[in-house]
């Protein structure tokens, strides 16, 4: 499936590269269009892949809930971060890109200190 996306996702690139020498508002229309349809696929594929999802359960099941906050929180930063830096980096600002990395990196570090110390605890209690 993921072939698919990613030859979607390329033959629509050599299009808008054709069309940006004529048409460049509409090779951004075909570009934005095909990467959200290319989203909602994603999307879709991995709702239906959940349920499948026993061993993450069973991890899960383990852990307290603030620590599965963080990792989900985490995970939902990073990819939320990515899309925005793409998209900067599409718009042709790097620069905002970059920043867009540094900061999604200390929000997980942020999210990342309690996990830490209470990690730092633990190993505590095991040494004598």
């Amino acid at each position: 499936m993921a072939i698919q996306w990613i030859g979607l996702c390329v033959a629509a690139a050599l299009v808008c590269s054709m069309l940006r020498v004529q048409r460049s508002e509409l090779a951004t229309v075909v570009s934005l269009a095909v990467g959200t349809a290319a989203l909602l696929m994603l999307a879709l594929r991995v709702r239906a892949m959940l349920p499948e999802l026993e061993g993450l359960r069973r991890l899960f099941r383990d852990m307290d809930g603030d620590s599965i906050t963080a990792i989900l929180r985490a995970a939902g930063i990073t990819i939320i971060a990515e899309l925005g830096s793409q998209l900067c980096r599409d718009a042709g600002e790097s620069a905002l890109a970059g920043r867009i990395g540094l900061i999604a990196r200390i929000a997980i570090l942020a999210l990342c200190v309690p996990m830490a110390s209470r990690l730092a605890e633990l190993l505590g209690q095991l040494a004598p």
